[in-house]
């Protein structure tokens, strides 16, 4: 069994790595992929491509779960990984535009809309996974380990953008180091996933799949919209939440408030620790963090986001790295929540598409989309608390979907 979380863990990690070097590296991706010579504009259009494959998520996700609810969670689930890891490693060897022009901006297009579309299967199948191994007392904490998966895959792109950023003797530009080793890292884990065993829940269910009626995404437009729609405003609360304070951060601090970027990826990757821990406490003692919790903490996370955003530019890099651990880890929280409650809320015949779709809605779409409009907005207003409005947003639905739902669907799974 433990195997088995291990190696589900894989994807997630390699999904946020890929993710967070992107993002990490974009001033430099841009400067080498994208000829667009102004600075911020540059990193506006690199982001913009990194949208382009976080908007083709959810496609890939209902392709990949309708196979994963009506063939078997095995196989999409190891054949994503593959799908996720070649783009990864090929955009590491694409040639400068100074070379080849307008192809290198083409290869990379094509690359992210190939990872994108295999993305949007793989948490979804990796949460799935987790929940169906598990037993009831286990579920919360176990699917948790999927969202520590992603949050090792940021450690780690952190850790390893702050020592390839220090570095200036490799020969070759640090950013297509990250690819390359990301892209061989995914290859191995295709190869370890493949002794990976269907689940138990789906191999008693599929003696049934003559009968079901409509493919599954119809299933889910049809008959679980209401869980659906819960479901994207809780993840879209925490996507935008994640994404400003891990994402975003970096380069924002780095472009607009001048802090070394190096420096702020090196305690980023130990934030990010802090994130992982928190989210494991919220797994293992979910039951404490019902319904009061989550609504009056809302609250309270959104009042500091507006004090933050307005005095940035009086604090040092050590006193916001000190308040960024303590909003990561209520994030943390908060974040350890969803997994468990996004497979618990849709039955075994759908529940690989119903995580998708909200999974990629949420995380794929508004998470993928935060970074280029954030900097479109700030560059067009000059408005540096725009990333608190941005988050408040989002929690207006996420409140919205606390009052309404039942207090015990928060903390039952079976």
């Amino acid at each position: 069994m433990k195997k088995s979380f291990t190696l589900i863990t894989l994807g997630a990690i390699l999904e946020y790595y890929d993710f967070a070097i992107f993002i990490y590296f974009a001033k430099s991706i841009g400067e080498s992929l994208i000829p667009v010579h102004d600075g911020i504009a540059n990193i506006i259009a690199t982001f913009g491509i990194f949208a382009i494959g976080a908007l083709l998520r959810p496609l890939g996700g209902v392709i990949f779960s309708h196979f994963g609810d009506t063939r078997g969670r095995k196989n999409i689930f190891v054949y994503t990984i593959l799908l996720m890891a070649l783009p990864t490693l090929l955009i590491g060897f694409i040639p400068n535009y100074q070379q080849i022009g307008i192809w290198a901006t083409i290869g990379l297009i094509i690359l992210r809309c190939i990872q994108g579309l295999a993305i949007g299967g793989e948490i979804p199948g990796s949460i799935v996974f987790a929940y169906e191994l598990s037993h009831p007392q286990n579920k919360a904490l176990n699917t948790n380990i999927v969202v520590a998966g992603t949050n090792i895959g940021f450690f780690i792109a952190s850790l390893l953008g702050a020592f390839l950023l220090g570095k200036h003797n490799f020969g070759i530009e640090a950013w297509r180091i990250a690819f390359i080793l990301g892209g061989i890292f995914g290859i191995i884990s295709y190869f370890l996933r493949k002794n990976l065993l269907e689940t138990p829940e789906f191999t008693t269910y599929k003696h049934f799949l003559e009968q079901q009626p409509q493919a599954p995404f119809k299933q889910i437009l049809k008959h679980f919209r209401t869980p659906l729609w819960q479901m994207v405003a809780f993840g879209s609360f925490l996507a935008s939440s994640l994404a400003v304070y891990t994402f975003f951060m970096p380069v924002f601090l780095s472009s607009y408030y001048h802090f070394p970027l190096a420096q702020i990826l090196k305690y980023n990757s130990y934030s990010i620790i802090v994130f992982i821990i928190s989210a494991l406490l919220a797994g293992k003692f979910h039951y404490l963090f019902g319904k009061p919790f989550l609504i009056v903490s809302l609250i309270v996370f959104n009042i500091t986001n507006f004090i933050l955003f307005t005095h940035y530019s009086e604090l040092t890099l050590q006193q916001i790295t000190f308040i960024h651990y303590g909003i990561l880890f209520y994030i943390g929280i908060i974040c350890g929540r969803l997994p468990v409650l996004a497979a618990s809320f849709f039955p075994t015949q759908v529940r690989y598409s119903g995580v998708a779709l909200s999974y990629n809605i949420s995380f794929g779409i508004v998470a993928g989309l935060t970074q280029l409009i954030l900097f479109s907005l700030i560059k067009l207003s000059s408005i540096m608390w725009l990333p608190a409005a941005y988050i408040a947003l989002f929690s207006i639905f996420a409140l919205l979907f606390f009052c309404k739902v039942e207090s015990s669907k928060l903390i039952k799974y079976s």
